[in-house]
């Protein structure tokens, strides 16, 4: 996706140290919308110090502040296609974005060389939901019955970990339920349907693929 001008990079020093030395005239990094310093999600207090060695590494770059993957909140609902309960931490409206548009998008971006200088504003779907507004729109597009139960923190993450998950990986799990009700992932920015030239995909065509089951495979109706 980058061509021998924009270098597309990860590591951050990589990118400072090597991005002049390859002759790029850009860098074009993968951020997260909620980047920032006193994120309450370890990996957006990341990309926001990534950001800021990009400031100093002597080449314009453009920081991609995509939204929440789509594919993340399915993955939540994997117990839920058994139970039909949705059990999981408290949360807060997250703006949930598909792979394949981020992915069209970036193509523009590149296509578009310098139209965003720095970190572009929230790649992002139309709308921002919370698993209790997830829940309902399974229910209608599976004719089936989710409901949403709140798991406290302590009791969740002590699941984490017994399933294997290490204690520092289940902490930071648990910062992006923090984030959410922090509002961090709340904003839907017009943005990315502006890239597109489209409505981005929202979550009820996500959860209408995501939650496509064989016949006969219902959780209970309560």
């Amino acid at each position: 996706m980058c061509s021998s001008d924009v270098a597309c990079v990860t590591p951050p020093r990589t990118a400072r140290a090597g991005a002049g030395a390859a002759g790029a005239r850009r860098v074009l990094y993968t951020s997260q919308m909620g980047a920032g310093s006193a994120s309450h999600f370890q990996a957006c207090r990341d990309h926001a110090a990534t950001e800021e060695i990009l400031r100093g590494c002597g080449v314009p770059f453009t920081a991609l502040r995509n939204g929440f993957y789509a594919a993340s909140a399915t993955r939540f609902l994997d117990h839920a296609l058994e139970t039909g309960e949705i059990l999981l931490p408290a949360d807060g409206p997250v703006a949930w974005t598909t792979h394949a548009d981020l992915a069209e998008a970036t193509a523009a971006v590149l296509a578009d060389e310098g139209r965003f200088e720095g970190p572009t504003p929230p790649l992002t779907a139309s709308r921002a939901l919370t698993f209790d507004d997830i829940a309902a729109l399974a229910s209608e597009v599976t004719g089936r019955r989710f409901t949403r139960s709140t798991a406290p923190e302590a009791a969740f993450r002590d699941q984490l970990v017994a399933q294997g998950v290490p204690a520092h990986y289940a902490d930071q799990f648990l910062g992006i339920f923090a984030a959410a009700r922090a509002g961090e992932f709340a904003t839907a920015d017009p943005a990315l349907a502006e890239l597109l030239g489209r409505e981005p995909v929202g979550m009820r065509e996500v959860l209408g693929e995501a939650l496509r089951q064989a016949p006969g495979e219902h959780p209970s109706d309560g």
